[in-house]
């Protein structure tokens, strides 16, 4: 169930855990009529992945191998000295 946030002139904001289908508060405990706030979402990113760092550093291509001729043009291993 999520936690909805609501403001009150007298008392300041507070929030409230309530089901997505329930009606949204009108009255907060004091009597007060409340308005319903909209707040970030709270979420973090967990795990290996999310910077820099941890991304695989490629090496470049391998040296190739075969002789230099005119089908080994797109090879990235076959650079124009």
């Amino acid at each position: 169930m999520p936690l909805y946030e609501y403001d009150c002139p007298a008392c300041g904001r507070f929030e409230v855990l309530q089901r997505m289908s329930d009606a949204p508060l009108t009255k907060h405990d004091c009597g007060e009529k409340v308005k319903k706030v909209l707040s970030a979402g709270a979420f973090s990113f967990k795990g290996s992945g999310f910077y820099a760092t941890d991304y695989k550093k490629s090496a470049g291509a391998p040296p190739c191998d075969k002789a230099k001729s005119g089908a080994c043009q797109g090879c990235p291993g076959n650079k124009a000295a």
